[in-house]
């Protein structure tokens, strides 16, 4: 059995390579050629953590595998990961188990791919100015992602964490080609920009309707509890709602249920998923669209497509 570590998956993967194949497995999700059962969550209140089981299959590529994963907030203060994650592949044919992956850099990885896959369908153009929310590993995936679909000249962040803005300017801003500009507060980070994204474990909102111009994408990945949401409800009311999955997004996000409980949407407000926008099934931004939202919980078929990949690139290499 094959052990990679997260400094092999960090030396192995490009963004542009798992925003591709991400887009892939979405494809393959929508034409129906995925097997992906819920995924299953165990709370753990007097830890104020979670950890979760998630398994899928994608019968093109023949990618299986299961993640664990782990959420606790607290682990900030402790100098930890907020998320850990461990990848078990396993051969389609046998069954046999091919490799055990460290899953929390591959994690960040494939979830600023699919905020970049939704992007490339749903934000403006000529987007060039972009807010992030959070300035954490998943924040770091997150723009650059972003900027790899988008011809990016301003990253305006936002963090509770002072510390953690300047980290993230100094590390990213000549990774990323673009000026990372901390902000004194969330509505500040957002006045000019055309992009917005959000990767907090915010329990409220961290960004409001009235903060947003007319004309921008909202990407918000960083919640998935029924309890929880980044964006408020005027947001979700006047966007063109797509998601990852419906099924998922009615059982864990928040975002989405406590607009639909508060009776300010229904859930037939959901315009698409994005595997219908990838197969072409419907249309991403359109001339006359306003606000845009990617709402995102996370799916297994994004962490086999990505585990594969990365056993792809081992063995090539």
């Amino acid at each position: 059995m094959l052990f990679l570590s997260d400094d092999d998956v960090r030396r192995l993967l490009s963004m542009s390579e798992v925003i591709d194949a991400v887009e892939e497995a979405f494809g393959e999700f929508a034409a129906g050629g995925v097997k992906m059962p819920p995924r299953s969550t165990i709370m753990l209140g007097k830890h104020n953590g979670s950890i979760s089981l998630m398994p899928s299959y994608i019968e093109g590529s023949g990618a299986l595998a299961t993640k664990i994963i782990s959420i606790y907030p607290d682990n900030r203060a402790k100098d930890l990961p907020t998320t850990i994650a461990w990848i078990m592949v396993n051969d389609p044919e046998t069954g046999a188990l091919e490799a055990l992956i460290e899953g929390t850099y591959l994690t960040a990885m494939r979830t600023g791919a699919v905020t970049g896959v939704a992007a490339r369908y749903l934000a403006p153009k000529d987007a060039k100015v972009a807010a992030l929310f959070g300035c954490g590993i998943q924040g770091r995936t997150q723009a650059w992602a972003i900027s790899e679909v988008c011809d990016l000249e301003k990253l305006y962040v936002f963090d509770l964490s002072e510390a953690s803005m300047k980290r993230f300017r100094d590390d990213m801003e000549r990774k990323l080609g673009v000026d990372v500009i901390p902000s004194v507060s969330g509505a500040e980070a957002v006045k000019d920009a055309d992009v917005v994204v959000t990767a907090t474990t915010a329990r409220n909102p961290v960004v409001r309707r009235e903060w947003l111009r007319d004309v921008v994408h909202v990407g918000a990945i960083g919640a998935f509890y029924p309890n929880y949401r980044e964006l408020d409800t005027g947001i979700i009311r006047d966007a063109k709602v797509v998601v990852d999955s419906r099924e998922a997004i009615m059982e864990e996000a928040g975002d989405i249920l406590i607009p639909i409980s508060e009776g300010a949407i229904t859930k037939d407000h959901i315009y698409a998923e994005l595997g219908d926008l990838v197969l072409g099934r419907k249309e991403g931004r359109t001339e006359g669209d306003g606000l845009t939202v990617f709402k995102s919980v996370g799916l297994a078929i994004q962490d086999s497509s990505v585990a594969s990949l990365v056993l792809k690139k081992w063995r090539e290499s």
